[in-house]
């Protein structure tokens, strides 16, 4: 473990995205803006910097407070389903924890530093779809292993919703009640409509894997 701070860093891409229509392309830095926003409304400080969007398909995150570090991957994961609109469009995703040696304000991406590297490294290794949608990487092998493999049930259940699941999902996770949600939705639905959708997304089991992986990290930084 190193003796500096842990912060948690999120590189991710689009799948396929050369072959997606320019208008989703062109969207897309907008999206990512807008879940960097909504991030930082949920969880005041937990990302110093904006999202960094860079060779047009790849993106990354700086995480102040690790603990936080998945709930912020199924936020930034509802923005994209909600807000790009094609059913089609998804993104692989690796969290790296560890130090950081420095991240300019302006450009994320030109930062460096333990989990920069760890979590860049780890999504070279998920070009093979069998490697999952998303992973998680950590200084010590054997929590890593474990942890891994809690993030990657989590991104085969969040990789499954659709936009309309996972608006629902970003209700719950900006603090409203079904009712709240369903009175908020772009054209007014019933509570329980709300419920199936959630239900739809599995949220539960998602629910309970970002309380377990919070509990775990809090003991660790």
């Amino acid at each position: 473990m190193e003796a500096r701070p842990i912060y948690a860093v999120i590189t991710g891409d689009f799948i396929g995205f050369s072959g997606l229509d320019r208008r989703i392309r062109q969207a897309m830095p907008g999206v990512m803006a807008g879940a960097g926003q909504g991030l930082r409304e949920i969880l005041p400080g937990i990302m110093p910097h904006e999202i960094s969007v860079f060779r047009g398909d790849s993106w990354q995150a700086l995480i102040a407070d690790p603990v936080y570090a998945l709930r912020a991957a199924v936020l930034i994961r509802t923005y994209i389903r909600v807000y790009i609109g094609h059913p089609k469009v998804d993104t692989r995703m690796a969290i790296g924890m560890g130090a950081v040696d420095y991240a300019p304000g302006n450009q994320v991406a030109a930062g460096d530093g333990p989990g920069f590297r760890r979590s860049g490294k780890m999504l070279e290794k998920m070009a093979s779809p069998k490697a999952g949608l998303l992973r998680y990487c950590y200084p010590d092998a054997q929590f890593e292993a474990l942890v891994d493999a809690l993030v990657r049930n989590v991104g085969e259940l969040i990789s499954a919703w659709r936009p309309l699941s996972a608006r629902a999902v970003l209700g719950v996770l900006q603090g409203r009640t079904q009712a709240q949600i369903a009175a908020q939705w772009p054209h007014p639905i019933s509570r329980q409509a709300v419920s199936k959708h959630l239900k739809n997304a599995r949220w539960p089991a998602v629910a309970h894997g970002l309380a377990v992986f919070e509990e775990a990290h809090k003991a660790i930084v």
